[in-house]
């Protein structure tokens, strides 16, 4: 009896520190906990709207032309406590319409929608925060490939007549973009979101009259933060 007791006090002496050292192996370090509690901080989406001042590029004499503004919706997750990768896409139209003239001689008249879309891989840089602060400047920067969509639809021509005619057209492209601006977090999850990027979009072809399209983009919007692993 005394031979039994000994025996299992011995093994429960024997496995006792397992536990502790297996939960010793699976502990992360203070540098390692920090470093994920800094990703899981800057995951984050968003959308932001803004209007895209092109440069260099006028509308042709007697042309009636529209735009809507940028749409640009991102997703991005922590590298470091100042350093996220992000990808979006943005989203900007313009139209253009061109009168029919009548009589004979008379010309179709056209409309033009130029659709153009363009994914990126952007760096948003944080240079005075770490995640957690109310108020972020931030830089970004970043390179993506661009499709440019044209939806063209002609009508009228000789003596009034409809000539038909209508077509899509897929251009493919890419652009370059950098900005500046910040976020203001009303709390745990939401923010203000306030910038101005430029957007440089070269395409491979001739595309809506013009192949390279640039300029700024003032931007506003709101950015959500996830509180999930």
């Amino acid at each position: 009896m005394l031979h039994r007791t000994l025996v299992t006090l011995s093994l429960l002496a024997l496995l006792q520190p397992l536990p502790m050292a297996a939960q010793d192996s699976t502990r992360m370090s203070p540098e390692a906990a920090a470093e994920s509690r800094a990703r899981l901080a800057r995951k984050a989406a968003g959308l932001t709207i803004g209007p895209w001042e092109l440069r260099g590029i006028e509308p042709p004499s007697g042309v009636d032309v529209s735009t809507l503004p940028m749409f640009y919706g991102f997703m991005r997750r922590g590298l470091d406590a100042r350093v996220a990768l992000e990808n979006g896409v943005g989203v900007w139209r313009r139209e253009q319409d061109v009168p029919a003239t009548g009589g004979l001689g008379g010309s179709a008249g056209e409309n033009v929608q130029s659709w153009i879309v363009a994914q990126t891989t952007a760096v948003r840089y944080y240079p005075f925060t770490d995640a957690g602060a109310k108020f972020e400047p931030w830089v970004l920067g970043g390179a993506g490939l661009t499709l440019g969509i044209d939806d063209r639809e002609t009508s009228g021509g000789v003596l009034g007549g409809s000539t038909g005619g209508a077509g899509v057209s897929i251009v493919p492209g890419f652009s370059l973009q950098g900005g500046v601006g910040a976020e203001w977090w009303f709390g745990e999850t939401l923010a203000l979101n306030v910038g101005t990027r430029y957007q440089w979009t070269r395409f491979f072809e001739n595309f809506g009259g013009a192949r390279t399209y640039q300029g700024p983009a003032i931007e506003a919007g709101l950015t959500y933060k996830f509180r999930y692993r």
